[in-house]
């Protein structure tokens, strides 16, 4: 832009003495060339401000009383009284310690910061704005208390912490007429669209979609909650090798025992038949009554999609691609969080499959009481599905299940050292922030 300003000036110069014998036409040319150098240099102005702009900012910690009550529902998805329950339930600290820097950052604000990234697509300039800070200071911010939320996603999702409610959502669906006795939820499975990733394009395609996708499996019960998040899978892993990788059946299977009833979970036509989950039929010739019984649990199942629907519109972050790079962050731990958080959301205000199915669901503190009362429980039966998954193999050989895992693994480890290196190089290039 600035070579092609410069030229536009050259030739306006040039067109002064190009017609002497009409000056007033060269006169013409020379002012309209000199027009253009000055809206070209405009736009250059303009495109400086939008790509490299600068923000000045005083680093002032901002807090809940920084924020109106309709701001803090707009901005962060929940109200004030909610915030400050959810902080206390997921144990927000009052500080934070940035690993890399050593700085000090005020834990409500690293919290409101992880809530606004995942409920916006600001850029981090536009979060400079918002918060007051320097883009290296929101980037640290928001990677401690994301890291904080995580941790907490691991037993805040897994069908055990619903075992004794199970026969109870089945007598919910069957009240509301659904046509499959013992039903208490529904699995799906998802995909979010990535970008092209560093490593592993191959397996992150899915050329069913023809996109590079990362895949999740979901369980949903009639309180409208998470009962069970299985991911990240890659692209290409189909839905009975992540229900496998999973083990949601051998765990279903204790938990039938465990309360001594049936229990199925019914999903599409891609899963498996089994003792504890149903499906929809497939094939070309389909007997009548399994199609009306198909036909009859659509309705019903749709509640899976109720609740992607309701991941994004809270949290517009994960949908976005061009943010989802597996090589430079972790956008599968950035599922899972936004997948715990709709959870504590639906506790505080409901959802659609309530009113539909007219179940209540917990408070939040009901809910956060669950997985921390069974949060050892959940860790021992990890471990010894992890080893099982290990010790289980042909000729000598880990399992496909191990396998997949082992790859999602590197490329795990791949995403998270190229994001210390970026966040390292934002640090050391922060020439926004003032002096600590």
């Amino acid at each position: 832009m600035e070579d092609a300003k410069d030229k536009l000036v050259r030739l306006g110069r040039s067109m002064g003495g190009a017609f002497p014998a009409n000056p007033e036409l060269g006169i013409v040319f020379s002012s309209g060339f000199s027009h253009l150098s000055l809206q070209c240099d405009l736009l250059l102005e303009e495109m400086k401000r939008r790509w490299n702009p600068y923000v000045g900012v005083s680093n002032r910690p901002r807090t809940l009383h920084d924020f109106d009550d309709d701001e803090l529902r707009g901005c962060f998805r929940f109200g004030r009284e909610e915030l400050r329950e959810l902080m206390e339930l997921l144990e927000v600290p009052p500080t934070f310690k940035a690993p890399g820097s050593g700085r000090i950052f005020n834990g409500e604000e690293a919290f409101l910061v992880l809530l606004r990234r995942l409920a916006g697509r600001e850029t981090g300039v536009h979060l400079a704005t918002i918060f007051d800070r320097s883009q290296s200071r929101i980037s640290e911010m928001y990677n401690v208390a994301f890291t904080h939320v995580y941790a907490f996603s691991a037993t805040g999702m897994r069908l055990e912490l619903w075992e004794e409610e199970l026969p109870n959502f089945a007598r919910i669906l069957r009240e509301h007429g659904c046509p499959l006795p013992h039903c208490c939820g529904f699995i799906h499975g998802t995909m979010f669209d990535i970008c092209r990733p560093i490593v592993a394009q191959e397996s992150m395609y899915n050329g069913w979609k023809r996109g590079h996708k990362t895949k999740y499996q979901c369980v949903v019960l009639p309180n409208f909650l998470i009962g069970d998040w299985h991911g990240p899978e890659t692209g290409r892993t189909n839905d009975s090798v992540m229900l496998a990788n999973s083990r949601l059946i051998p765990r279903l299977e204790v938990m039938k025992d465990n309360v001594g009833r049936p229990l199925y979970l019914y999903g599409d036509s891609a899963y498996p038949a089994c003792g504890v989950l149903k499906r929809a039929p497939k094939g070309s010739r389909i007997p009548s009554e399994e199609a009306k019984l198909a036909t009859a649990m659509s309705k019903y199942r749709e509640s899976v999609e109720w609740v992607f629907g309701k991941m994004g519109n809270l949290w517009p972050f994960i949908t976005d691609k061009t943010r989802k790079m597996t090589g430079s962050r972790a956008t599968g731990k950035e599922d899972c969080v936004a997948a715990l958080l709709t959870n504590f959301h639906t506790c505080a205000y409901g959802g659609v499959a309530n009113r539909y199915f007219d179940v209540r669901p917990p408070t939040m503190q009901e809910y956060e009481a669950r997985f921390t009362r069974t949060s050892g429980l959940i860790a021992a039966a990890t471990t010894a599905n992890h080893q099982q998954d290990i010790s289980s193999s042909n000729n000598g050989k880990p399992s496909a299940g191990h396998q997949q895992q082992q790859q999602w693994q590197t490329i795990s480890r791949t995403s998270a050292a190229a994001t210390t290196a970026n966040h390292q190089h934002d640090i050391s290039s922060d020439n926004l922030s003032t002096s600590d």
